[in-house]
């Protein structure tokens, strides 16, 4: 026999909403994505302080707080990656490697 009942379901919904100013985030695709690379908080595009060019598929944002902190590191972290780059030049060229 086949009984007709009446079942009622709760359907949870979710909504993506940007930490800083609390507004709705709409999205399509996962590149649309807006989220500080330092602290995770999900940024509208309103909300996000700095955004790096890249290349890939996903988005590489800042929040304005880790932006100005990250400002003054910026300096010192080239500073670096030039010195690495000329140990790794001074390493290849004391071994005759030819590009």
């Amino acid at each position: 026999m086949i009984q007709e009942y009446n079942d009622i379901e709760t359907i949870k919904k979710h909504r993506r909403i940007c930490d800083v100013c609390h507004v709705e985030i709409k999205r399509g695709m996962a590149c649309s994505v807006a989220r500080c690379e330092v602290c995770k908080i999900d940024l509208c595009d309103k909300c996000v302080e700095h955004e790096a060019n890249t290349m890939g598929d996903y988005r590489e944002t800042y929040c304005k707080k880790c932006w100005e902190i990250g400002v003054l590191y910026l300096d010192s972290i080239k500073a670096h990656e030039n010195h690495i780059d000329k140990l790794y030049k001074d390493w290849y060229a004391e071994c005759n490697f030819k590009n």
